[in-house]
C-alpha cells in the first residue's frame, strides 16, 4: 500500500485486513450458491432464471484461481504434472455431470447418450482451455515474481 492512502496500515493491520476479506469472500459465494439453490429448490424457479447469478459465479471463480496463480499464492512448483492432469480430470467429470443433471434433471430434456457425448467434448474443450489459461497465468506470474526479486 501506498503512503498516499487516507488509512496507513502497518503490516499486522494488513495482514487482518487480509484475513477479513478472505472470509467475506467465502460467505458472500456461499451466499450467492444458497441463494441459487433456494430460488431453484423452494421457489421453483426455472433454471433460466438463475443464469445470471451462474454467470457472476463462474467468472468469479475462473477470475479467482487465474489471481492465485499469477500472483504466486498457489505453488505450482511442488505440484507433479500428473496431478495437474488428474485435476483436468475431475474438472471434466464434475462438468460432465453438472450438464448431464442441467438437462435431464432440472430441464427435464433427456439427452441422448450422442448428445450428450457431443455436451461432454465441449465440457472438456473448455476445461482444457482453462487449464492452459490459468498455466499461463501461472508462468506468467513467475516471470513476474522473478523481475521484481531482480530490481
Amino acid at each position: 500500500m501506498t503512503n498516499s492512502m487516507f488509512v496507513k496500515m502497518d503490516e499486522r493491520n494488513k495482514a487482518i485486513a487480509a484475513k477479513v476479506i478472505v472470509v467475506m469472500y467465502f460467505l458472500t459465494i456461499i451466499a450467492l450458491q444458497a441463494a441459487v439453490m433456494y430460488r431453484q429448490l423452494v421457489l421453483d424457479q426455472s433454471i433460466h432464471d438463475m443464469e445470471d447469478l451462474a454467470i457472476i459465479l463462474t467468472a468469479n471463480s475462473i477470475f479467482l484461481v487465474t489471481a492465485l496463480l499469477y500472483f504466486g499464492a498457489v505453488p505450482l512448483r511442488r505440484i507433479k504434472p500428473v496431478t495437474i492432469l488428474l485435476g483436468y480430470v475431475a474438472f471434466v467429470i464434475l462438468g460432465s455431470l453438472f450438464t448431464y443433471l442441467k438437462y435431464n434433471v432440472f430441464q427435464q430434456y433427456n439427452l441422448s447418450i450422442e448428445q450428450l457425448f457431443d455436451k461432454v467434448f465441449i465440457v472438456a474443450s473448455i476445461c482444457a482451455l482453462l487449464v492452459l489459461c490459468w498455466l499461463l497465468f501461472y508462468w506468467l506470474g513467475n516471470r513476474r515474481l522473478d523481475k521484481e526479486l531482480e530490481d
